[in-house]
């Protein structure tokens, strides 16, 4: 029995991708010819638009086959005839875009061997789902295949002037050669830069003018890519690939060390380079003048003949009498005005090394002892259980209030729309919503509380935790920790960092003025009581007496500084506490 013709209107749709997606599918040109004879012929179909894309389907953006569902959408045309199932969608969102097409449009898709219709949504779900997971699997793949090739020394990467890509390799297999004709005339450009006696700009010149080089595709190089070469660590031998250097198999065209005074070079000429060091405190503190602190560093060598010292950046030798240059370089980072406010200023430098024995002195006189952080904590636990009812009752009657809101709300709703006030007589409209603008208010407030005891009761304990530890460890941080943990040290110590004649001044915050203070009384009693022991005894003695200022306000002190380093909610703090018990067990 023969097939029923199909009538209708339709639109073709033909796609080819040049992604490694589609290298077995058959070529724009050849899935007409398919579709003409296996499709067309077959059936009296009207073609309302006859569309094509060269585009990967990896990701939605198409824009015909956008236009294409747009018409049907619109109900222009009732098929969509295509080579297979796969050139409408390898993504979910085209995908579920042709499924809804044809569950809400009745859209009917016709390949060479299948036509699909409402009743084939689930084989549909399937289909996409398999193209959309050959997208996935080759993405792994191609993954895969360059990691293969990085760790076997073969750059993935376009070869710079002078090199090639073999191209006419097997896959996986390809690598990067010498370019025969250019890459002796790259090699020259490095040897002129060596000289010391060419600009860029003359190099350039030179291997354009006289030389003849030209890139691949026949056109000068500019400036700018000569700064490349001269940049680019692959003529090492090395090639960089995802912010990571790694070894190649590549003939390398120079040495490291020649790649190294290169960047020497271009540094002493003004060449703007990605600056290679952050600096931990930039931007924290001031001059006296006004103007902000910056920062640079510097490399020295001292000369082994008559010890004058010069930048070792810019010098291979001696600029004074002429001796080569020694291998150890000294590095100095120095901290000095910006003077933007005031060009005239003249407060001299301070020395990295220098600046960080202030910062230390500082931490150094807010430390408190080990033994009485642990005393403190066990006060903070056990202050919390006596605390800890007290919140559950605040948090209980919050609660209940907020129930009282809700029931007042739906009173009201029942007095404005019950049958004795239909005329309004009772309760008018503008009346109605004030109180219920009132009570809504009056709701969210309580829920905030609430969420303010809950969040607190079950954070505090753990924050003040850390607050002793900040204290505890900032030394040995600023001393050995990365630059990010030394900036947050100091910008957590204090305010208006200022530096006048090389000395940081420093507003404490309260919270650390006062341990530096309880630092100071604990130094006086620990002269008189030994050992340690027995000094922190006294320093609770004294703290039970009022005398003692580090544990009696350590509450909202800790609070206060986690309000800035460790955000959490506040809530509100008990007055009147009993403080008679307090009284450490060693």
């Amino acid at each position: 029995m023969a097939m029923q013709k199909l009538s209708g209107k339709a639109i073709i749709y033909r796609r080819k991708s040049s992604e490694a997606e589609d290298r077995q599918v058959a070529s724009l040109e050849q899935q007409s010819i398919d579709l003409k004879e296996h499709v067309l012929a077959r059936n009296s179909l009207k073609v309302l638009n006859n569309l094509e894309e060269s585009k990967s389907a990896k990701k939605p953006g198409r824009n015909n086959f956008n236009l294409m569902c747009e018409q049907l959408e619109k109900g222009e045309a009732q098929y969509i005839v295509c080579w297979a199932l796969n050139r409408l969608a390898r993504n979910p969102v085209d995908g579920g875009r042709i499924l809804w097409l044809v569950q809400n449009y009745g859209t009917k898709i016709i390949t060479p061997s299948k036509t699909y219709d409402v009743n084939d949504v689930m084989l549909m779900h399937v289909e996409f789902a398999m193209s959309n997971q050959f997208i996935i699997d080759l993405r792994k793949n191609s993954a895969r295949g360059v990691n293969y090739k990085i760790q076997a020394g073969k750059a993935p990467i376009l070869a710079p002037i002078g090199y090639k890509n073999e191209k006419h390799k097997p896959q996986g297999q390809k690598d990067i050669s010498v370019d025969e004709d250019r890459f002796p005339l790259v090699r020259q450009m490095w040897d002129l830069l060596f000289t010391r006696n060419y600009s860029v700009t003359s190099v350039l010149k030179i291997a354009s003018d006289e030389w003849g080089l030209r890139r691949a595709n026949g056109r000068k190089i500019s400036r700018s890519q000569v700064y490349e070469i001269f940049t680019n660590i692959f003529y090492t031998g090395q090639f960089k690939y995802a912010g990571k250097v790694y070894r190649g198999i590549h003939e390398p065209m120079i040495t490291l060390d020649e790649f190294d005074r290169a960047q020497k070079i271009l540094g002493s000429k003004g060449r703007p380079r990605e600056q290679t060091h952050s600096f931990a405190y930039t931007g924290l503190m001031k001059c006296v003048c006004g103007s902000s602190i910056t920062a640079h560093e510097r490399f020295r060598k001292i000369c082994t003949s008559c010890r004058h010292k010069y930048n070792a950046q810019k010098n291979e030798a001696c600029p004074k009498c002429g001796t080569t240059a020694p291998e150890k370089t000294w590095y100095i980072c120095l901290y000095h005005c910006t003077r933007r406010i005031d060009p005239t200023c003249r407060q001299p430098s301070i020395n990295l090394t220098k600046l960080e024995e202030q910062f230390d002195d500082v931490v150094k006189n807010v430390k408190v002892p080990e033994a009485l952080i642990k005393w403190g904590l066990r006060q903070l636990k056990k202050e919390n259980e006596t605390e800890s009812n007290e919140r559950i009752a605040v948090v209980k009657s919050i609660t209940q209030a907020i129930n009282l809101t809700e029931k007042k709300e739906k009173v009201l709703k029942s007095r404005f729309f019950g049958i004795s006030n239909e005329n309004g007589e009772l309760l008018d409209e503008d009346e109605y919503l004030k109180m219920k603008a009132k009570i809504v208010q009056e709701r969210k407030s309580l829920q905030k509380q609430l969420s303010i005891s809950s969040d607190f009761h079950e954070a505090w304990l753990d924050n003040f935790e850390k607050a002793f530890n900040f204290t505890k460890n900032a030394r040995h941080k600023l001393k050995h920790g990365t630059l990010e943990e030394k900036r947050i040290i100091v910008s957590t110590l204090g305010l208006n960092l200022t530096i006048d004649t090389k000395k940081v001044k420093i507003d404490l915050k309260k919270e650390y003025q006062a341990l530096k203070t309880g630092k100071e009384v604990a130094e006086k009693i620990e002269k008189v009581i030994e050992p340690e022991v027995l000094t922190v005894e006294s320093i609770q003695n004294a703290y039970d007496s009022g005398q003692f200022p580090i544990m009696g306000s350590v509450r909202e002190s800790v609070r206060t500084l986690f309000s800035l380093y460790f955000p959490i909610k506040k809530m509100p703090l008990r007055r009147g506490a009993n403080t008679s018990s307090r009284r450490f067990t060693p």
